[in-house]
């Protein structure tokens, strides 16, 4: 069995003032990925809808649009 994964060195923070906010990966790989699309209210669809109704009208059914319309906004700004 190897040692406890949780007993690290304990580094003084005087020590780490040089790299604190450096990032452990390379930025290079935070890149986005324009061929990955998911559908503008797949939030929507995952979460359990609120009990909440505004003027008689569930709130999902008001926001799914808005949700549609800011994703076709974005869409026309990346062409």
């Amino acid at each position: 069995m190897t040692g406890d994964p949780l007993d690290v060195e304990d580094v003084p923070f005087a020590d780490r003032l040089d790299d604190f906010y450096a990032p452990s990966v390379s930025l290079a790989r935070l890149k986005a990925h324009p061929d990955v699309s998911s559908p503008a209210d797949l939030l929507l669809r995952a979460l359990e809808p609120p009990p909440i109704k505004i003027r008689h009208i569930p709130l999902l059914d008001l926001l799914r649009p808005a949700y549609r319309r800011l994703a076709s906004i974005e869409k026309r700004v990346q062409e």
